[in-house]
């Protein structure tokens, strides 16, 4: 009887360990290239969607990034051994400016090196425990050769985000961390966030001009 007990307890609860197990992105390597692969599929949709003027299409990438992007964890990220040193109320202005300013950093990315279409071709386990896995690409640009862009990607509660983005040799994160502490160095936290919100404004009134133009 102890061993039938044993045996129904275990049957029960071996999907719950299957399914955390799987619950980060280097134990689910297929899922994690799916997910890239419907991010490249919606963004070349809004880009080739002729219906939109300039800043419709801007608002529409975003919104798909946004949705994408665990913008909490690459803020914290950028902002390095500063962000343990914010007060409450710093902390909320730094990330409410960070959400605009890190979608115009990958609108600004992918337009920069003239994103076409993606193509997979690997994925590689990041350093750390967090169980983050790299999605390796190829983004096939209108002109000129295919760029390298690598991915980091994680799984939580069964959804994945991105957290990070290397392309060209270079780190998003830890290039903007250097841009952010250089700033602090020279006008403080305050002098970063409200240099982040003109950023933002000058991101806004581009796009605004170009639906316009």
């Amino acid at each position: 009887m102890k061993k039938l007990i044993a045996a129904c307890v275990l049957f029960l609860f071996a999907p719950l360990n299957i399914v955390a197990a799987q619950d980060k992105a280097v134990d689910d390597p297929k899922g994690a290239i799916e997910f890239i692969e419907r991010l490249s599929s919606e963004t070349v949709a809004v880009w080739s969607d002729a219906k939109m003027n300039e800043m419709e299409r801007d608002t529409a990438f975003k919104a798909i990034f946004a949705e994408a992007t665990d913008i909490n964890l690459l803020a914290r990220g950028m902002l390095g051994r500063h962000y343990r040193s914010l007060t409450s109320d710093q902390r909320t202005q730094y990330m409410a400016a960070m959400r605009d300013y890190i979608l115009a950093e990958f609108d600004s990315n992918m337009s920069e090196i003239g994103f076409k279409n993606l193509d997979v071709v690997g994925t590689k386990p990041a350093s750390g425990k967090r169980g983050h896995l790299y999605v390796r690409t190829e983004i096939l640009r209108d002109e000129g050769a295919a760029i390298l862009a690598n991915w980091r990607v994680r799984k939580k509660n069964g959804q994945f985000h991105i957290v990070n983005l290397e392309f060209e040799g270079i780190n998003l994160m830890i290039t903007n961390r250097d841009v952010f502490s250089s700033k602090i160095k020279r006008d403080g936290i305050d002098g970063l966030i409200a240099w982040l919100y003109r950023r933002a404004a000058e991101a806004a009134a581009e796009a605004e001009a170009a639906s316009t133009s």
